[in-house]
């Protein structure tokens, strides 16, 4: 009598088994998703976009924990007062001090987090951007990341929108800097402590997500001239 036996032979990945290749393929793959469904494929138009970059732990089948990088993109609109501090850039000229974005002198510009997304228009000041003083995430108003903003932006590899002729701005939120259910609406402004005619630099949608306190945030936004 032929007598079969049936064997599962059990074994375990390295913990760094495909972590980078999950990476660089999610990165991808996100990215071709949204051009494709906005059929914003040029290379020029590309690179001007805004790169939302959520690292979140998750436990790899050996047990250990790795963070985990979610990519998402999305437009941005520069503002009639961020056309007017390009303008005034390009000319040599200082901007005024309620205008300047973080590119000469003393000036700062910060990024802001909100959760209550609109339909953005070149004449938004903040006052449209909170919209009834409630969207503003607070903790969200931070500064720059140390060398932004700057072009050929090579030392940050999770900024997909940099090249030689734009300009990349970028902020680092930590895990502890503040946590929302529902993040859906960016800018960069100039002022810690905004009112209703603080001028903005751009605003941007995002599609909805969640950063948990135990999650970090990067966000680029990435300014390319096209030729006019």
């Amino acid at each position: 009598m032929l007598k079969i036996v049936s064997m599962i032979i059990m074994f375990e990945l390295p913990s760094s088994w495909n972590l980078n290749n999950r990476i660089n393929e999610n990165k991808k793959e996100s990215f071709e998703s949204w051009a494709d469904s906005t059929r914003y494929l040029s290379d020029q138009s590309r690179a001007d976009n805004v790169v939302r970059v959520l690292s979140f732990p998750e436990v790899s089948p050996s047990g250990s924990v790795d963070m985990i990088k979610e990519f998402d993109y999305t437009h941005n609109l520069v503002t009639n007062d961020g056309e007017i501090y390009y303008a005034k850039k390009g000319a040599g000229e200082t901007p005024a001090t309620n205008e300047d974005f973080g590119g000469t002198g003393s000036g700062t510009g910060y990024f802001d987090m909100s959760t209550t997304a609109y339909t953005e228009a070149e004449a938004d000041t903040y006052a449209e951007y909170d919209v009834s003083n409630s969207g503003s995430i607070s903790g969200s108003i931070q500064t720059f990341t140390a060398g932004y903003p700057k072009t050929n932006d090579t030392g940050d590899t999770d900024n997909t929108g940099d090249a030689t002729d734009a300009v990349s701005y970028a902020v680092n939120y930590s895990a502890s800097a503040w946590n929302d259910t529902t993040v859906e609406q960016g800018c960069i402004h100039d002022n810690s402590s905004p009112v209703d005619a603080s001028k903005l630099l751009s605003v941007f949608s995002f599609t909805s997500f969640a950063k948990t306190s135990s999650d970090t945030l990067k966000v680029f936004v990435n300014h390319a001239f096209e030729n006019q």
